[in-house]
């Protein structure tokens, strides 16, 4: 029988329980303030007997230093990376975290309270199955924060983000929480990061002609939940609810050798809430191979899902549910109108990316502008509603501003991609874009963009969809009234396995008659600490 070593620890003697840890030994962390940096180096539990560090009620990681306090100083910061040519913000410094885990393996991090962790909570480096799990963060610019060729099998669950608290972020965690839904009424007009700060003061560069202002900028809240830099991948976030943050899931990786030097690879995102989420919910970047982002809540996600990427592949999008109704930032903001999709100028398809089987409720384009390979989106049901849930009699456009606009089959790569910076391409044949089996609730939905030169498939409709209850957050109530069967179509997985859907068998959107669409596209996240 293999019995636990408990080290009881206060924030006197903490340093001693984490440099003396060993396989089975759980740090068990008093109640009280931990105002200094903890760290955990070099030390390696098993799958059996892994090392745990548990908090208990009263247990507090972070400075104490509140958003107001530290404002300033994170501005003073960006702006000495300005200074050296470098983009202004604390990604630099990410390291200065709260809790910092190097070169360490088989760790259970859990049952911890971060608060006002500036730039960082837990910030993971060179490691290997780690599990994150039921941690509440609040404040901070980073709250996970991994780096590292061989970091991998990380796995985030049932944690909280609440990163900017002026607003009624942490009334809506508990009702996600208690009842299954945020507050359905718009947010507070004096919450900081939604409705009271110009993205351009969070993240603008100077080169856009907003260098950064010490007196007016809030560039410590440029952060993400989760971010990644040049990390190997194998990585499962779920169950966890965002809010009132900058950017939800962030994975970065460097140039064109990512691929070869295997990075972001193998990522679950599924059943999380995302909740006035400033930039992107879900940022993959540069590069990024099978990804699946399932059955998670979006809710006033200035750009739910942000591409711009490289080189990617294997991509599964579905069973998610969104609402876009309030829009964020003051009066003058340039960045208040998102995108459901946030392509960039080129990309390089290394196989398949589907989006398919979701709902949304939105007063966004999908696409504002530019292109992506190999993009398969089908049998989504998308809605376009005001604020009051009322149907939007001129809803914007679903594919740019500028949609219209005649594509000259003549123009060279780097024509047409200039010519693309008002509206998504035209060029689907050349580019294996293909839209069918979809219900958009959009008045030129599918003939006036078929006539535009948009080739939508046979069976997308335009028809007008009602659901159970339209309300902003309720899940049940994207369930349509008049569901239709879906269009049949094959998914392929990265082993060359397929995926049916059958359209005898499953309706477009979401739900289905037994839930959300259930698929075995992650197989690795059921075998990820192997």
């Amino acid at each position: 029988m293999v019995v636990v070593k408990y080290l009881h620890v206060d924030p006197e003697t903490v340093f001693d329980g984490l440099s003396t840890a060993e396989p089975n030994s759980t740090i068990d962390l008093e109640a009280g303030e931990y105002t200094t940096p903890l760290t955990l180096s070099g030390r390696r539990g098993t799958r059996a007997e892994p090392i745990v560090i548990r908090g208990n009620p009263g247990t507090v990681l972070g400075s104490g230093m509140p958003f107001a306090e530290y404002r300033k100083t994170g501005n003073i910061l960006s702006r000495r990376q300005q200074a050296t040519g470098r983009f202004p913000g604390l990604y630099f410094m990410a390291d200065e975290a709260a809790l910092v885990v190097r070169d360490c393996q088989w760790v259970v991090i859990e049952k911890l309270l971060f608060r006002d962790c500036w730039p960082t909570a837990t910030y993971l480096d060179n490691c290997q199955n780690v599990i994150i799990r039921d941690i509440s963060f609040e404040g901070g610019t980073f709250a996970i924060a991994t780096t590292g060729n061989d970091t991998r099998h990380i796995l985030v669950e049932e944690c909280s983000w609440v990163q900017d608290l002026s607003g009624r972020g942490r009334e809506d965690l508990k009702n996600i929480r208690e009842d299954g839904h945020p507050d359905p009424s718009p947010p507070p007009a004096d919450t900081l990061l939604w409705k009271m700060t110009d993205w351009n003061r969070v993240h603008g560069a100077r080169q856009d002609g907003f260098p950064v202002d010490v007196a007016k900028d809030a560039r410590g809240l440029d952060g993400d939940f989760f971010r990644a830099w040049n990390i190997a991948g194998h990585v499962v976030i779920r169950k966890n609810v965002v809010i009132d943050a900058f950017n939800g899931v962030h994975f970065f990786s460097d140039g064109a050798t990512a691929a070869e030097n295997g990075c972001s690879r193998n990522v679950l995102v599924e059943k999380n809430w995302f909740v006035r989420v400033r930039d992107n919910a879900v940022e993959p970047e540069t590069f990024a191979w099978n990804w699946t982002v399932r059955h998670n809540r979006f809710v006033d996600c200035y750009v739910p899902f942000s591409f711009e990427l490289e080189s990617s592949g294997y991509f599964y999008l579905y069973g998610n549910l969104g609402w876009n109704r309030y829009r964020p930032g003051p009066e003058g903001d340039t960045h208040v109108n998102g995108q459901l999709f946030k392509f960039g100028e080129r990309h390089e398809a290394v196989g398949p990316h589907y989006v398919f089987n979701n709902t949304w409720i939105l007063d966004i384009p999908i696409v504002k502008r530019r292109r992506f390979s190999n993009f398969r989106h089908f049998n989504n049901a998308i809605a376009y509603r005001s604020a009051s849930g009322k149907r939007i009699p001129e809803p914007r456009s679903v594919f740019g501003n500028d949609s219209e606009s005649y594509d000259d089959p003549r123009l060279s790569l780097d024509e047409a991609v200039a010519f693309e910076g008002s509206r998504f391409t035209k060029r689907w044949t050349e580019l294996a874009i293909y839209f069918d089996g979809d219900w958009i609730d959009h008045p030129m939905f599918p003939d006036g963009l078929r006539a535009q030169g948009y080739p939508i498939g046979a069976h997308a409709s335009g028809e007008r969809l009602h659901f159970h209850d339209a309300g902003v957050g309720s899940p049940e109530g994207l369930r349509l009234r008049s569901p239709r069967p879906a269009k049949s179509a094959e998914i392929e997985l990265p082993d060359g396995r397929k995926r049916f859907i059958d359209s005898k068998k499953h309706l477009v959107g979401a739900w289905q008659n037994t839930g959300p669409l259930a698929l075995d596209t992650a197989p690795f996240a059921a075998h990820w600490n192997d």
